[in-house]
């Protein structure tokens, strides 16, 4: 991943990841499915090319190289997922619906880019957690589960004894735990994994304490 890539996304950028025109479009397109079909050692740009049905020179322009593809594969697969998961990032509805509808979308765009995310983890030597280099996508989702946290705990809608950002850090990292491991990596049920994380989420941020 570029310095470049990661800076933009680490100062709060990365929702405009989708590609800039048709050419671009299709290449990527090309990317993803030589992704599912083929190992990664056989991709080439020659191959991604013919796909495309475009010359080399024209994903040269876009493209310095095959893992300079994989990245903006990368980028655009956390875009849409930072874009399923803001009934509840960026809504202000009833917390407990918007938590199911946004992880239930969420993991919809995880399986829509389950190859190219899995490949990225590989190459990272990581497929057991997400890779350190996917931390700057994982801060924006962070930091907008904690000001939607913080917005319900001022709202009164969630108690204040716990700080948003330790909430969000944690949650996020079971998510993710989840995810990862147990539906994409290990198969398990998606729609009873979403249920469960929701209820989760939705009783470590908003069920108040007993005495």
């Amino acid at each position: 991943m570029t310095a470049r890539a990661l800076r933009v996304v680490s100062e709060g950028g990365g929702r405009e990841q989708h590609p800039r025109n048709a050419t671009e479009e299709s290449i990527l397109a090309a990317a993803r499915e030589a992704v599912r079909e083929e190992p990664y050692e056989r991709i080439t740009i020659d191959g991604i090319a013919r796909r495309a049905f475009v010359s080399r020179t024209a994903v040269y322009f876009y493209f310095p190289n095959k893992r300079a593809v994989i990245d903006r594969l990368i980028q655009v697969a956390f875009s849409e997922m930072y874009a399923a998961a803001e009934p509840y990032l960026e809504g202000d509805g009833d917390p407990r619906r918007d938590i199911h509808r946004a992880l239930a979308r969420t993991v919809d765009a995880v399986y829509q880019h389950a190859a190219v995310l899995l490949l990225a983890a590989r190459l990272s030597g990581q497929m057991d957690r997400l890779p350190a280099e996917w931390e700057p996508y994982i801060m924006r989702l962070r930091n907008a589960a904690a000001r939607r946290i913080r917005r319900d705990q001022q709202r009164g809608l969630a108690p204040d004894d716990i700080p948003a950002g330790t909430s969000s850090r944690a949650l996020l990292a079971m998510v993710e735990g989840q995810i990862v491991r147990e539906v994409v990596i290990g198969g398990g049920d998606a729609n009873e994994s979403v249920r469960v994380l929701a209820e989760l989420w939705w009783r470590a941020v908003y069920s108040r304490p007993t005495a």
